[in-house]
């Protein structure tokens, strides 16, 4: 079983020495593109660190982009790290700017497959949609 996929080991994953980019590099890219809006230091270091903080749709942007990673993807790893969900896409298509998307939040139960019975139904509803047309 992999480890689940948080802010911290995005972060631990691509940030600091000997890693693609440095706490300095990071710190200056890391800025919400829709308000400014800028994490600080200590802040930084806290998800770094694992720490508890006050996640905001404008700090997981400003990671976004210091990090360079989609924005579903630092949501859903900031969703199972603070608050406890999992973040899933039952098609397993990735977005463009005009898709549609849908993705599944759930509170993992930890006796297998949480997420089987999803697929299933979307796998289901895609085919008798497609057998309507």
């Amino acid at each position: 079983m992999t480890e689940p996929e948080t802010l911290t080991r995005l972060v631990a994953e691509r940030v600091g020495e000997g890693r693609e980019i440095t706490f300095r590099a990071f710190e200056a890219k890391a800025v919400d593109p829709e308000t400014s809006y800028r994490p600080s230091r200590s802040t930084v270091w806290k998800v770094a660190k694992g720490e508890s903080i006050k996640p905001s749709p404008e700090l997981i942007r400003a990671f976004a982009a210091g990090l360079g990673l989609p924005l579903g993807r630092v949501q859903a790893a900031a969703a199972r790290q603070y608050i406890g969900l999992v973040v899933e896409d039952p098609i397993g298509v990735e977005a463009g700017d005009d898709d549609a998307v849908l993705r599944v939040a759930y509170v993992p139960t930890g006796d297998g497959d949480d997420f089987a019975a999803v697929r299933r139904f979307v796998g289901e509803t895609r085919e008798n949609t497609d057998s309507a047309e």
